[in-house]
């Protein structure tokens, strides 16, 4: 299931390794390593995520960004206010909330914003023939949102003029020029991490960062509890299952085949889903790259497979007709994420699936374990085709 591993690792290098700029006015970064003289009066409970904390004060709130580079100790910090800002920290990006318009430059915050109603924030976007998000598109149809095109190479002028109050990316080990220059400049950079995280739930609870950012703090609890609430009412489903079907991830990217590590993601949700994992006891929390012959033993008699790229068996064995070995080819029990696309290439897997992880469990049950879930529909991954197929 490639595309569950890498395309999440690729939302790192294609929607969110776009490391880019934004404007604003009301900002100034510094680094972000001291705390308050005082001391929180109370906490934002977080369950699963590890890459933030929320501590309220009198007069702000402080969110911290952790670094998973280095201990999880904080990346970058922001002290955000409502009224009065006289007295806030000397450290950290100094932000009035809530924002009024956002640039975002990573799809996945797309559905988080919408459960939260604020949407119409969004001023800014880039990569915008890759957007699959019905509202998105209307707005900049409308140009209500701004194209701001390559991430790498976004319009500095168009985003100038948007004046917005801040911009959204993915954060990395290191960050790159670019943005920096911008944090000198004193441009508010919100830097997110929900992609380092290594479980569905965790990944889903980052609706209370960016919530912070919009005073929805409230919201984003209630909205997670139900988020939370449904995941675990898929997995129990499984709970009982006797015989339980063993599953292959990833596919061919460039001659190498990435399959998640045990303790990744696309691992929790094999084992959420009941189904055997050949590194299901690995210890690596990314990618491990294989070689087609690797792959042919150790998953060749995996009965499910998922995240192929492929739209159909014939394509597969076009692109390597040693596909025909493996028992999932043969059982044709193949699945790609393309579900949900758009004619120039949106995706809503590496948009709304993030903020919906009852739907991509179910998904994986309803293909393996299709009785469980009789009435449920695919929403995200879909079968290969079998016309003129092996």
């Amino acid at each position: 299931m490639k595309r569950l591993q890498i395309k999440n690792n690729i939302t790192a290098l294609f929607f969110g390794i776009f490391v880019f700029l934004i404007i604003g006015c009301t900002g100034k970064q510094k680094s972000s390593n001291s705390s308050s003289e005082s001391q929180p009066h109370s906490f934002t409970a977080i369950k699963y995520a590890k890459g933030f904390r929320i501590e309220h004060f009198d007069g702000y709130t402080r969110l911290t960004i952790l670094n998973p580079w280095n201990n999880w100790t904080p990346y970058q910090t922001y002290n955000l206010y409502k009224t009065n800002g006289d007295k806030l920290p000397s450290e950290g990006t100094n932000l009035k909330i809530p924002l009024e318009s956002i640039v975002v430059n990573t799809f996945a915050y797309f559905d988080f914003l919408e459960q939260l109603g604020q949407i119409d924030k969004i001023t800014g976007i880039t990569d915008g023939f890759r957007v699959y998000n019905p509202n998105i598109l209307r707005r900049i149809a409308k140009d209500s949102i701004a194209d701001l095109g390559d991430p790498f190479k976004m319009n500095l002028e168009k985003t100038l003029t948007l004046k917005p109050n801040a911009i959204l990316t993915s954060a990395y080990a290191q960050r790159d020029q670019y943005s920096e220059r911008l944090v000198q400049a004193g441009i508010p950079v919100i830097y997110n991490l929900e992609w380092m995280e290594n479980s569905p739930l965790a990944r889903a609870e980052w609706i209370k960062m960016i919530a912070v950012f919009f005073d929805k703090e409230a919201d984003a609890d209630r909205i997670f509890d139900q988020i939370e609430k449904r995941y675990l009412k898929v997995k129990e489903k499984v709970g009982g299952v006797e015989k339980k079907y063993s599953v292959m991830a990833g596919d061919n990217f460039q001659g190498t085949w990435y399959v998640p590590g045990g303790r990744s993601f696309n691992a929790c949700l094999f084992r959420d889903a009941n189904l055997n994992y050949y590194y299901e006891d690995d210890h690596n929390s990314g990618s491990i790259g294989l070689d087609i012959e690797t792959i042919l033993t150790q998953f060749g008699k995996a009965d499910y497979w998922f995240g192929c790229t492929a739209d159909s068996y014939e394509e597969l064995n076009e692109k390597d007709p040693k596909y025909k070995l493996l028992k999932s080819v043969k059982d044709k029990h193949v699945f790609n994420n393309k579900n949900r696309v758009t004619p120039s290439g949106g995706n809503d897997f590496f948009e709304s699936a993030i903020a919906n992880p009852d739907l991509i469990l179910s998904d994986f049950i309803k293909a393996v374990y299709p009785a469980l879930l009789p009435q449920y529909h695919f929403t995200y991954i879909k079968p290969l085709k079998t016309d003129n197929a092996l």
